[in-house]
């Protein structure tokens, strides 16, 4: 690893009189290149093993696997995730309904989402239904 000194020396400039300066742009630029340099260094020294081989080949590859990759969510699980944020607005009064179902749009379709009442009296989203 580099030493803060050496990777300073590169964003040096001199002044006439032969004095190292260095202007925001380069500090910003070095801190960053000593943040990485500490970064890979740390992950040199704490690689993990799996089954007698690295997780990790390079640094590379282990900062490439630290990016967010979206999560994919079925079409069922983004209607099911919907109807059971809004289903407290449409339950039904009668405690003697065991079923009910309600309508709403999403990503500009309609669905109808089905309920049922559970052993212990509590909703359970059953399915949902593409409306045409």
């Amino acid at each position: 690893m580099k030493s803060k000194e050496d990777i300073l020396q590169k964003y040096y400039s001199y002044t006439p009189d032969g004095i190292p300066e260095i202007n925001h742009s380069g500090l910003l630029e070095a801190m960053e290149e000593y943040r990485l340099e500490a970064e890979e260094a740390a992950f040199n020294a704490a690689r993990q093993m799996q089954q007698q081989q690295y997780q990790y080949s390079s640094f590379k590859e282990y900062k490439e696997s630290l990016s967010a990759q979206p999560a994919q969510v079925s079409e069922s699980d983004k209607i099911k995730l919907i109807a059971d944020s809004i289903v407290e607005q449409f339950l039904p009064s009668d405690p003697a309904i065991s079923n009910f179902s309600f309508s709403f749009r999403t990503e500009g379709k309609p669905y109808t989402a089905i309920y049922a009442r559970n052993q212990q009296g509590y909703w359970e989203y059953q399915s949902f239904t593409p409306d045409n």
